[in-house]
């Protein structure tokens, strides 16, 4: 897809544009603060409604496609089934849309890329699931092929991780893939740089990391985590005037998911071939 709004615009509206970070919605728990339940989710739709926010993707910044007064981006990192079950279900009911990052090489089978403390699995979406959701307006992404700290790979291993997720993913959308989310939201500028030279137009990181606040390779999400009420979503929904102190506590709150990649390289050595 070729750009059609001019660069300083896209920063623009990206500045003012609040895009928050989930993983899966579901009742199932698991050993992390990840998991939001579709209860909760509902009562945090309801909310963002009733703020006048409009949910728009990132194709439709890149493109002239017309965009509402209070714009706001929904991610979905990982593509897990559960987002087909019950997040698609109250996206219609409210005429929103969302962006969901997949694990290219996960598509269809169970996280065993994860840590999965407790022996709790869950599986990602499959082909079909993501056709339907691309079909309802939804925007895929790419999120690598294995889900690895792409920061720690060797350049051949670091540009199949990119480049590779572009290949399976874009016969499953109806253009060229626009955005990439960075595994773990761990980048750097080589990795910026890779992600560039694919082809990709948005880069998307977590609430920390390196990159300039108009950097359109590493843009800034906020998470949302399974113990907060729509309180924290409000304070969320201010964005970029969020507290500094805010900031920090998310950046706190999200700390032990740089602990997966030690634990693949431990236990996972499968996704680690290419050494």
């Amino acid at each position: 897809m070729n750009s059609i709004r001019e660069p300083g615009e896209i920063r623009e509206i990206l500045r003012r544009t609040p895009i928050l970070a989930y993983h899966k919605i579901e009742n199932r728990r698991e050993v992390g603060i990840n998991v939001v339940s579709p209860e909760k989710f509902r009562q945090q739709l309801s909310l963002i409604r009733q703020t006048g926010f409009q949910t728009i993707t990132f194709r439709e910044v890149l493109a002239a496609s017309p965009l509402p007064p209070k714009p706001l981006i929904l991610t979905f990192d990982d593509a897990y089934e559960s987002i087909y079950h019950n997040a698609y279900p109250l996206f219609r009911e409210f005429g929103m849309k969302g962006v969901i990052f997949v694990i290219a090489g996960f598509i269809g089978r169970w996280n065993d890329w994860d840590a999965n403390l407790g022996g709790i699995r869950f599986r990602h979406l499959n082909e079909g699931q993501l056709r339907e959701l691309e079909a309802a307006g939804w925007e895929i992404g790419a999120h690598s092929v294995t889900h690895r700290a792409l920061t720690r790979l060797k350049h051949p291993a670091l540009r199949r991780e990119i480049e590779e997720s572009r290949r399976i993913l874009e016969p499953l959308c109806s253009g060229s893939l626009t955005t990439f989310a960075y595994p773990f939201g761990l980048h750097s500028a080589r990795v910026r740089e890779a992600v560039g030279e694919a082809g990709f137009a948005f880069g998307c990181k977590g609430i920390r990391g390196a990159g300039g606040k108009d950097d359109l390779l590493a843009l800034q999400r906020i998470p949302v985590y399974q113990f907060e009420g729509n309180r924290a979503l409000a304070h969320k929904l201010r964005w970029p005037a969020l507290p500094r102190i805010e900031l920090l506590k998310l950046s706190l709150w999200g700390w032990p998911a740089a602990l997966t990649p030690f634990y693949q390289r431990l236990f996972k050595a499968e996704l680690f071939l290419e050494n």
